[in-house]
């Protein structure tokens, strides 16, 4: 047999075997095995497997949540929300008529009041069953407690009206009417201060930046100095008959802004440069330019910046402004990061029988570095 004859002979598959001494393929030589994964190879590829699979499982699980606690906080708010309106409503009623009041509001006094008071009741119950998210539960009792407070406040303010109507002394009956009037105002503090600003702060930790999901804003009197004794004497006067109009002026202005402590003066015009703070206070003047002594006048700031859910807020009250005075106040607790554009918001008033309001408000623009 040929040598070509003994090759064709060889099996096709027969596998490769070790090479003898003079570098062919022995025929008799031992047969090479592929190469095996080792066991800790092997425990490795299904660990990162099963790692894998969790991560992909997890991040699905993790998406679904958020866009449930998305869905869940939209609900909430859109629920207090209209809560919060209907009730801000009733509120605004009941200021428009304590501020032009003559004598056909004080013949239908007594059944608008009652009116009020029914429908703060009912918004009550509503607002008591709103089922908050867990995370808001602490933070709702608040806005229950505040919607507590109006209802409180209805129905007390309904009799301390009527018997200050019919008191000779203006001064007793208007002290009763301005402490009603006064917790009134108390709702939009405990508002503010407990589930606003707090609910803010839960959005931020919980990196909710939806801008359909916001927390509502609450003002139930619209003019706070409806809860000052001279102001209930005001009203009660003109309920009487005694001066059926507001005979003088009444107004104040804003001035002018400066920052505390550089005095660096705001302008309206432009971009104000100066530098961030933790904490920044703005001294605010105001001019009395009616004919009247003021009480109890409201300084309200707003500090905003695009890309942020809702403004800082800061208020403050100038006890008393005479006529002609100029008079400043500070209020401080702002923040300002740096290598950030703010639009800071200053309005001071109005105060009761005040018309011209153009001067009460001004915008500035403030980068801080």
């Amino acid at each position: 047999m040929s040598f070509f004859e003994e090759e064709e002979e060889q099996p096709y598959a027969e596998e490769v075997t070790e090479e003898g001494p003079a570098g062919r393929a022995g025929r008799g030589g031992r047969k090479r095995k592929p190469p095996a994964q080792s066991p800790l190879a092997r425990v490795l590829i299904i660990l990162i497997a099963v790692i894998v699979l969790v991560l992909v499982t997890s991040l699905g699980i993790k998406s679904c949540l958020d866009k449930r606690k998305v869905s869940e906080f939209r609900e909430y708010f859109d629920a207090v929300g209209q809560v919060v309106s209907d009730s801000d409503e009733v509120g605004r009623q009941m200021s428009e008529m304590f501020q032009k009041p003559d004598e056909q509001v004080r013949a239908s006094m007594e059944g608008r009041m009652a009116e009020f008071q029914a429908a703060s009741d009912e918004i009550l119950e509503r607002a008591k069953d709103i089922n908050p998210p867990d995370r808001f539960k602490s933070e709702n009792e608040w806005f229950v407690a505040s919607m507590q407070i109006r209802s409180r406040g209805i129905r007390g303010l309904q009799p301390a009206l009527l018997n200050a109507i019919e008191a000779r002394d203006n001064q007793v009956g208007a002290a009763q009417v301005a402490h009603e009037m006064l917790i009134l105002l108390t709702s939009d503090v405990a508002y503010d201060e407990f589930f606003y600003q707090p609910a803010q702060r839960v959005l931020k930790d919980e990196g909710v930046t939806d801008p359909e999901i916001k927390v509502p804003q609450a003002k139930f009197l619209q003019d706070p100095a409806l809860a000052s004794q001279q102001t209930a004497v005001t009203v009660l006067e003109r309920l009487k008959g005694g001066a059926a109009e507001v005979t003088g002026l009444h107004g104040v202005a804003l001035t002018s802004v400066k920052l505390v402590p550089s005095g660096q003066e705001l302008t309206m015009d432009g971009v104000n440069e100066t530098s961030a703070s933790d904490s920044v206070t703005i001294e605010v003047v105001i001019e009395n330019q009616g004919e009247f002594t003021e009480t109890d006048v409201l300084v309200s700031l707003s500090l905003s910046a695009p890309g942020r859910p809702a403004p800082q807020k800061v208020d403050g009250r100038m006890p008393t402004i005479a006529p002609g005075e100029l008079k400043p106040i500070e209020l401080s607790g702002l923040g300002a990061e740096a290598g950030s554009m703010y639009l800071l918001r200053v309005e001071v008033g109005p105060v009761m029988g005040e018309v011209f309001v153009e001067n009460n408000v001004g915008e500035y623009q403030i980068s801080f570095s």
